[in-house]
């Protein structure tokens, strides 16, 4: 939990965002990290489809 700590605090001190509450903290930890796993997929996903149709 710690890595994933440390990448939340990192996004939100990066973008200025305000600083959650302790409370709030795990909430934002489990939302940030979605969103970064999501755009990765995404990513992925549409490099895997153009590299498939370039190659047909």
């Amino acid at each position: 939990m710690g890595l994933l700590r440390a990448v939340a605090r990192g996004f939100i001190n990066f973008f200025g965002i305000t600083q959650p509450t302790p409370k709030q903290e795990q909430q934002a930890v489990w939302f940030i990290c979605g969103l970064l796993v999501l755009i990765v997929v995404m990513a992925s996903t549409v490099f895997g489809v153009l590299m498939w149709g370039f190659q047909h």
